[in-house]
């Protein structure tokens, strides 16, 4: 298990003021709750969290003449094999082995 790093952390210096329904600020505040955070990180986290989400779902993306060559070259290239991963792909998934036990 990798051991656990702290961020840096920086200070806030922007201020997001945002509007919000009383169901939905309620919401919030429980799930902040729930997960031992307080309001300010959870919403911060969350949102930072659908960002990533939002700019990783990229479909289109530019390269220069050279890196596309690169780009081109890394899919052509036949797979590797690796030996851990193609066991545990030949092995019954969790779902299959839950499946063929007896239910009582």
């Amino acid at each position: 298990m990798r051991p656990v790093q702290k961020k840096k952390l920086m200070k806030r210096s922007s201020r997001i003021d945002l509007r919000a329904t009383q169901e939905e600020e309620t919401l919030i505040r429980l799930g902040a709750e729930r997960r031992g955070e307080n309001f300010t990180r959870f919403i911060l986290k969350s949102a930072c969290n659908e960002a990533q989400i939002a700019l990783g779902d990229q479909r289109h993306f530019s390269l220069s003449a050279a890196d596309f060559d690169k780009f081109v070259a890394a899919l052509d290239r036949p797979a590797r094999v690796i030996p851990a991963l193609k066991k545990l792909l030949q092995e019954p998934s969790v779902l299959e082995r839950v499946s063929k036990e007896p239910r009582s």
